[in-house]
Parts: C-alpha cells; sequence; structure tokens
C-alpha cells in the first residue's frame, strides 16, 4: 500500500460474493479496500459448508429473522480494521459511529431479502439511512434505486441515494471471427448460488436448443452449471450439447466465454455480473426483459430482450422482487413450467444472430465497448466511487483509533 492509498473497510456477511472481489482488485484511485469476518460471517460461511447452497439457504433462514440486520446489532461494537477511513457494507446497515456507505441489489436487501421484516423495521432503515454517519446508500441499478425511492421515507436522505452500476474489468483479448466453423452458443449459471439452473433460465435454453439443433446441424450448446438429473436424463443423447458441472477454473471458463459467439441467458432475475462479462467477451447478449436486464442489455444494440413470461409474478407496483429460492415457493413453482412463448421469442432471436454472423460481431463489439469504455466499466465505476469516498471523508476522522 502507497503512503498515498486510504483504506476502505469493505464489511460483508458470509462468503465474499464475486462482484465485491473485482472491487477489491480495482480499487479506486487513492484508495485500497481490506476485510474481515464478523461473528454472523462465520455462521453465514458455516451453513454454505453444509452441502446447501448458502446464499439460497440464508433467505430461507431469513424468512425466520432479518439476518442482516442480525449482523448489524451483533457488530455495533465491533472495531473496524485499525487502518480504516471508511466502512462499505454491502447490503445491510450499519449502527456503529463511523463513517459508511451502503450498496444493495434492492431495498429489502437491508433485511435479509424478507418484506415482511422490511415492513416491520421500515422506520429503523429510515433512521439509519438518515444517520450522519451514513454517507451515501448505493444501488446497483435504476430499477435498485426506485426500490428505495418507492418505499421508503427518503425525505432526509434521498440525496444520498445513487446509482453506481456494477462492472467488470476489461478482457485483453482479440476475438476470433472465423465463420467457417461451427456456431457455439454458451450458457453460464452462478458460481456464487449453485441449485439456480432453472432459476437462470436453464430450462428454456435447453429446449431454445432442441429446436435450434433441428434447424440447424452442427450448431453447439456448452452450458456451465450445475443441471438436475431429471433434466440431464430428458436431454441426454442430444447432438452438441455440452455440460459443464460444478465451479471450473477461471482459466477454462474464460476459454468458453473466447469462443463462444451468442450468450443465451433467459433469467427469470437480474444477475449481477455474468451478463457483462459475456459482455467483455464480445459476445451478443439474449436474455429476459426482467426488471434492470434493460438496464444492462441494448436491444437491438448489444443484444436482444425477450419478453418475460405472463405466468410468473416478478415484482409488485413497488418494484421489489418476488424472487424466492425456497423450492415450495410460488415464484419457484412458476418458473418450473417452461413458457413455450418465451422459447419461441428466444429461439427466434438466436436464429438471427446465427444466420448473421455480422450482426452478432457489430452486436458483440458494441457490447464489449460498453464494458471497457461506457456505463459498465470500472473507470466509470471507480470515477463514482472515488467522489462518493472523497465526499464521505472531507470532515471525517478514521473509523477506528
Amino acid at each position: 500500500m502507497s503512503a498515498e492509498e486510504r483504506t476502505v473497510y469493505l464489511d460483508v456477511a458470509g462468503k465474499t460474493h464475486s462482484l465485491y472481489k473485482e472491487l477489491m482488485l480495482y480499487p479506486p484511485q487513492g484508495y485500497r479496500f481490506t476485510t474481515t469476518g464478523g461473528k454472523l460471517d462465520g455462521a453465514f460461511n458455516s451453513a454454505g459448508s453444509t452441502g446447501v447452497a448458502h446464499p439460497a439457504l440464508l433467505r430461507v433462514l431469513g424468512k425466520a429473522a432479518p439476518l442482516n440486520l442480525v449482523k448489524a446489532w451483533l457488530e455495533k461494537l465491533k472495531r473496524p480494521p485499525r487502518e480504516a477511513v471508511l466502512t462499505y457494507s454491502a447490503g445491510h446497515l450499519v449502527f456503529r459511529r463511523e463513517p459508511w456507505v451502503v450498496d444493495m441489489e434492492f431495498v429489502t436487501q437491508l433485511t435479509g431479502y424478507s418484506t415482511a421484516h422490511f415492513r416491520r423495521y421500515r422506520r429503523l432503515v429510515e433512521k439509519t439511512l438518515a444517520s450522519q454517519n451514513c454517507k451515501k446508500v448505493i444501488c446497483w441499478t435504476e430499477a435498485g434505486q426506485k426500490t428505495v425511492l418507492n418505499n421508503l421515507n427518503c425525505e432526509d436522505f434521498q440525496y444520498k441515494v445513487e446509482v453506481v452500476p456494477l462492472a467488470v474489468h476489461p478482457k485483453g483479448f482479440v476475438k476470433n471471427y472465423d465463420h467457417s466453423g461451427t456456431t457455439k452458443l454458451l450458457f453460464v449459471g452462478s458460481v456464487n448460488i449453485p441449485g439456480e439452473f432453472e432459476y437462470k433460465g436453464g430450462k428454456e435454453t435447453l429446449e431454445c436448443f432442441r429446436i435450434l439443433g433441428q434447424k440447424y446441424p452442427g450448431l453447439q450448446l456448452t452450458i456451465r452449471s450445475d443441471v438436475p438429473e431429471d433434466l440431464r436424463r430428458r436431454y441426454a443423447g442430444m447432438d452438441n450439447l455440452r455440460i459443464i458441472d460444478g465451479i471450473i477454473p477461471w482459466e477454462q471458463l474464460d476459454q468458453e466465454f473466447r469462443t463462444a459467439d451468442i450468450f443465451l441467458f433467459p433469467t427469470h432475475s437480474t444477475p449481477g455480473l455474468v451478463i457483462l462479462d459475456a459482455m467483455s467477451y464480445e459476445l451478443p447478449v439474449i436474455t429476459t426483459d426482467v426488471w434492470a436486464n434493460p438496464e444492462m442489455v441494448q436491444h437491438g444494440e448489444t443484444g436482444f430482450l425477450i419478453k418475460k413470461s405472463q405466468n410468473i409474478h416478478y415484482y409488485g407496483e413497488d418494484l421489489i422482487p418476488c424472487w424466492d429460492y425456497h423450492k415450495g415457493s410460488k415464484f419457484m413453482k412458476a418458473i418450473g413450467k417452461v413458457d413455450p412463448n418465451v422459447v419461441e421469442e428466444l429461439v427466434e432471436k438466436a436464429s438471427v444472430l446465427i444466420e448473421d454472423p455480422d450482426l452478432r460481431m457489430k452486436m458483440g463489439k458494441a457490447a464489449r465497448e460498453r464494458i471497457e469504455k461506457g456505463k459498465f466499466s470500472i473507470a466509470s465505476r471507480n470515477e463514482k466511487l472515488k467522489r462518493i469516498f472523497d465526499e464521505a471523508l472531507a470532515k471525517e476522522a478514521p473509523c477506528a483509533s
């Protein structure tokens, strides 16, 4: 660390999500991040060691208690690292008397993604965000920002609420556009939350490929995800279908992205980074018009947006998502049934790109441009974060003596 760098304490709950690894590896100029585990973080990680996908498990446990608030309460007297001058909270409030900023996917993350807990503790959330110690409320997306503004009385802190889009680093490679070979489709499930194949649109992807395979002999689909055994059996023997199960070394996944032509991701939610990763590899993306996905994919320019299923309740008028990981929930039951209209449009848009290599090259280059120089670039994100950090510390002393 140089003498001019200031340390920001990244306060996470449990395992550090990959999006925060991007933050730690590529911090704003003049800053560095450090992180340590807290009392509840160890319990979060232990839950993940049971063999159950721990973020999903935590959302289930969160129905009984507002886990993100529990963490904040338990760590009210916790001392941040001595060198830290600011706390960056990942999705939870901070009750300590120190300067802090918080980021979030959407507003109910602050109470463990539970709408019931959010309603119960709404006034506490408002009071804490309005405190002089809270310097900024950072939302990943415009949709996420709307959940804050629409569901909280922001009169005393609306000026703090700001969108800072997620970002991924440039990949620094030359895309090979050899159109003489076969076209390769790619689907990549979450490495942070296993067991989400259906949640991310895996069923629709498989059914789309079944239809496309009959239309375009030699077409390939590679899936990097944990695929349920019943689906493996159903699609076993399909030509040119390759399934890579579990977590693989980044070098191998990097090669899959580099050699792909089209990224299929008909997800039922807005993901963290995978769409941006695909864009950084110069891939046109086909995804669903759900929540904040249109903020990532520009329809007709960097890929295609397809209509979401009319059979699924994704979010209410307040824009708070109804995404529920519990297998017995209405949401999970609904996404278990493939909507033929979604598959039909996915096939249609994929066919356009398969048949027009020049268009997919144009879209892929535009997508990569947004990652390297545009809205989702590290430079754009860090310009915003540096300003936020500088303003937060303008008249502040270090977090701990």
